[in-house]
């Protein structure tokens, strides 16, 4: 949330309806999930709201906190609020009336064909600025890093729908979810220049992909977990602490992706799972993540499932690793808010060994915002796997400036001043890269005492 103290508002940006990716149980547009909300922080009284995502079924909550600057427009300025989607979207708001200072345009969608389910018609996009990660992957599109990896690329690509934004996923047949499920922009949020109106984004390019699967006997995610995981967690999920950890809330200490790696690769006392297929681990994962352990350890009936359930996060690389997709797969982004014109765009990160091949600004993904310092700076972390810290120029994109950090800065900075000094602080713990070991340490940079400008960067001292 933002808080803006003169007017006393406060600005609420809300996640997605559950069950994310089926909807069958929540007709409508869903208020107010995926809207910005504007309220008054004293009384909690709704002032304006704007739905970004009517009827969400792709998991596109508004994933930070909105920005606060001001803007001018026919020679007046106006105090503004703008908010960043995972889907590569800007939406940009008067601040008092919720007024969108770019039009929003209303857009069709074709309709689900999941028994059930009723999707949206339209969709509410800004005519500008332009989205800052693209929209639609083609085969134009796909990695042309190796022959090998292009062909493979191409291969599996003719074996999904892509069709962009805003299509319902379909029964047993992925779907191209592009910008991917974390953004677009995501949750680090970005940074203003409250001089100029320039708002900076640090965006993920990489695709993924989804799909819906009757969620029915033997292959449900209760039936899976009550077959391999009530041994030793139970049928309420609460274990037998400490050997055997309990479940209940497993979602607020580990990502997906970490509870998907210890299924399949074990972890402490707890074996693997090989036995388990993408699918069911997937299912295993989601039903860990549902709250379904909340139900099993109420005594009341559990309420029917629902009939569909999602196949399962399915991040869109190549045999080795690497995106699927063409480069860049991060970027970082300059947008003038009083125009909604781009400054600047540059590719974000770097692979370390793609690097010493020749294969230089592949950009990566990033989480972890900027900020933008007194001086002319832009200082972001944020890149998953070259570890490093940099300072750009705030008004041309150049760098200025990097350091390298003992892991990656998956965060965003802060700067504050002591006796006159200024001083950049970034919490460094990594745990994105599964080439690279993990761990949890804050790395504090100096600028020079004599001056914070950009000429004096490279001086910054650790």
């Amino acid at each position: 949330m933002t808080l803006d103290p003169r007017p006393g508002i406060v600005y609420v940006p809300t996640g997605s309806a559950a069950f994310d990716f089926y909807g069958a149980d929540r007709i409508g547009d869903d208020l107010f999930a995926n809207c910005l909300i504007a309220l008054n922080a004293r009384t909690g009284e709704r002032i304006w709201y704007f739905q970004g995502v009517r009827h969400d079924l792709w998991d596109r909550d508004f994933p930070s906190a909105p920005a606060l600057l001001t803007v001018k427009r026919d020679g007046k300025e106006i105090d503004a609020v703008a908010q960043t989607t995972k889907q590569g979207f800007v939406y940009l708001f008067d601040r008092a009336n919720g007024k969108p200072l770019f039009p929003i345009e209303s857009r069709k969608y074709p309709p689900s064909t999941v028994p059930g389910e009723v999707a949206a018609s339209e969709q509410p996009l800004p005519s500008r600025p332009a989205p800052f990660a693209r929209q639609l992957l083609t085969e134009d599109l796909l990695t042309t890093r190796t022959p090998e990896a292009h062909q493979w690329a191409l291969e599996e690509f003719k074996k999904f729908r892509s069709e962009g934004q805003f299509v319902p996923f379909s029964i047993g047949k992925d779907a191209v979810v592009f910008p991917g499920f974390d953004g677009g922009a995501e949750w680090g949020g970005p940074a203003v220049d409250v001089e100029t109106g320039i708002i900076y984004i640090n965006s993920n390019d990489v695709a993924w992909t989804g799909a819906l699967a009757p969620n029915t006997g033997e292959n449900s995610q209760r039936a899976i977990y009550m077959s391999q995981g009530t041994i030793c967690h139970g049928e309420k999920m609460t274990g037998s602490p400490p050997a055997m950890r309990s479940l209940i809330g497993v979602g607020e200490r580990l990502t997906p992706a970490q509870i998907a790696a210890t299924i399949k690769n074990g972890k402490g006392r707890m074996p693997g799972f090989p036995n388990l297929n993408e699918d069911q681990s997937s299912a295993l994962v989601s039903f860990l993540l549902s709250g379904e352990g909340k139900e099993l350890a109420s005594s009341a009936p559990p309420p029917a499932s629902m009939p569909y359930r999602f196949t399962g996060y399915h991040k869109f690389l190549d045999p080795e690793g690497y995106p699927a997709v063409a480069p860049p797969w991060g970027t970082l982004n300059a947008i003038n808010l009083n125009t909604g014109e781009y400054v600047w765009k540059i590719p974000l990160g770097e692979y370390p060994e793609l690097d010493a091949k020749g294969q230089k600004n592949t950009g990566t993904e990033n989480y972890g915002g900027p900020i933008v310092a007194a001086g002319g700076l832009l200082f972001i972390g944020a890149t998953n796997f070259d570890k490093k810290f940099r300072a750009f120029d705030k008004s041309t994109g150049e760098l200025i400036w990097e350091a390298a950090l003992p892991f990656s800065g998956n965060a965003t900075p802060a700067t504050y001043e002591v006796n006159g000094r200024q001083f950049v602080v970034i919490a460094a713990g990594g745990g994105k890269d599964p080439k690279s070991p993990s761990g949890g340490v804050y790395v504090a940079f100096a600028l020079p005492q004599e001056s914070p400008s950009t000429t004096s960067a490279p001086g910054l001292k650790h």
